[in-house]
């Protein structure tokens, strides 16, 4: 099959990933694994299946129609949905889920709860909930002045038991002052309530988890960790570098190799000019594919880096930049700064991102050149980008595959 690039998620460095944090937070906590918007991209089924047999009891997703997909897996497990879930009919398919306690739901407010509990009535079940309080998001969940009378009224509702009562922090990663902040908020709020044997107090996704652990309580939510990158700042995610995996790798090969001028333009609007004879590769992905439209550089801006492999295409030969504005479907990359850079033929092999925690090619490097977050590029990524999951031992027969495919 031809394909002009290709996405590997190594399910074997998430499993290793899941493991790793699992140790951290001992038996005292759970930890429930994320896998919101498609698994942030990587494939919420095979993600889902490898954290359930890694040991991850609980996963996380944010809409009805993702906790649905992973309900068809033949070992579902237990599934949060985060969203507000509201209008549910008797005859919703999620409902037999919510029967046996599969699907739990996030209660943000005193309207969805008495939603949930007609439909409880209706059906003559408990449904699990997690009450969601705001200490400084601001996106959902009820207000502190609000969160007591709405745990209560969780607790005294008929066919409605609390499994849960939770917060988000707004800035675990950069901001250590303001993570303690939105902690000792929660911790008055929960003094103030007598909660029930079993009921999970979560707080912490990755970096708030990897930062104390006094944030861990009862349980912690892993999403980009699972990945193996920490997000935040260099030296929170440098601290745990080598404690976890990275688990993806995007490939893709030069299509084009042309020699230019000094001066030569390249790309619309011409923001990119040659400053001397060089030469310049053309890769075939684009805007389209998910390469931000902030990844190439001008006259006057620096953007993005891509790893160019060695014929052996294993070991990366150089970075080189990739030059003026992206286009739907190709980018372009200055190849004469790197040894050898004007003998480089069509085919060569190249990493957008590379299986590595440093460098201008890792997920952080080339996030941070682009102006964005990880989680921004990962779930960027289109879906004509042809997924690989794959354990590790597998990834290198499946990118020399790919590699003859592409020659032919």
């Amino acid at each position: 099959m031809h394909s002009d690039s290709l996405f590997h998620v190594d399910l074997s460095a998430i499993a290793q990933n899941a493991s790793m944090f699992a140790r951290l937070v001992g038996p005292e906590a759970v930890c429930c694994g994320v896998v919101k918007a498609d698994a942030y991209g990587l494939g919420a089924r095979p993600v889902a299946e490898t954290l359930r047999g890694a040991g991850m009891p609980l996963v996380a997703v944010f809409r009805v129609e993702e906790a649905l997909d992973l309900l068809s897996l033949p070992e579902r497990g237990q599934i949060l949905v985060l969203g507000v879930v509201r209008s549910l009919c008797p005859m919703h398919p999620l409902v037999p889920g919510l029967a046996d306690g599969c699907v739990e739901l996030v209660v943000h407010d005193k309207h969805q709860l008495r939603e949930i509990a007609v439909l409880a009535a209706g059906q003559s079940i408990a449904i699990r909930v997690h009450v969601k309080v705001d200490t400084g998001m601001g996106r959902g969940g009820c207000g502190p002045h609000e969160a007591a009378e709405l745990i209560q009224l969780v607790l005294q509702t008929p066919g409605v038991a609390l499994a849960g009562v939770m917060t988000h922090f707004t800035s675990a990663g950069t901001n250590a002052d303001a993570t303690t902040e939105q902690a000792a908020l929660f911790t008055r709020i929960l003094n103030g309530v007598q909660l029930p044997a079993g009921c999970r107090v979560h707080l912490a996704a990755t970096a708030a988890t990897v930062r104390d652990r006094v944030y861990h309580h009862g349980m912690v939510r892993i999403g980009l960790g699972l990945v193996g990158c920490i997000p935040g700042s260099e030296s929170l995610a440098n601290a745990w570098a080598g404690q976890l995996i990275p688990a993806v790798r995007w490939v893709s090969a030069l299509s084009h190799v042309r020699s230019i001028q000094a001066g030569q333009p390249v790309g619309y609007g011409q923001t990119w000019r040659a400053s001397q004879d060089t030469t310049i590769g053309i890769i075939p992905i684009g805007y389209a594919d998910g390469i931000p439209r902030q990844a190439g550089s001008s006259q006057t801006d620096t953007g993005a880096s891509i790893a160019i492999l060695q014929p052996d295409g294993k070991t990366v030969a150089g970075h080189v930049p990739v030059i003026g504005l992206v286009s739907m479907d190709q980018i372009a990359v200055d190849l004469g700064g790197i040894d050898g850079g004007s003998d480089i033929e069509p085919g060569r092999a190249i990493e957008v991102l590379s299986a590595t925690q440093e460098g201008p090619s890792s997920l952080r490097g080339f996030a941070a050149a682009c102006g964005l977050s990880p989680h921004q590029v990962l779930v960027g990524i289109n879906p004509r980008v042809r997924r690989v999951h794959a354990r590790v031992q597998e990834v290198a027969s499946s990118h020399e595959s790919w590699q003859s495919a592409t020659a032919g």
